[in-house]
């Protein structure tokens, strides 16, 4: 990352706010994914074509 000595101090202020925001992101939507599925695998218990009463 050569490229990096030649931002200004408020240059680089903006890349490490854009990437922590993109860090951020990437961790909410893990979260979703893992709350997701657990969430399904609880609820659903025999994938099937129809939802059981139990699953409704």
């Amino acid at each position: 990352m050569s490229g990096m000595s030649n931002l200004s101090a408020n240059e680089k202020g903006e890349l490490m706010d854009q990437v922590k925001q993109q860090i951020a992101v990437a961790n909410a939507q893990e979260l979703l994914t893992k709350m997701t599925e657990k969430c399904f695998n609880k609820c659903i218990n025999k994938p099937g074509v129809s939802l059981d009463s139990s699953e409704q």
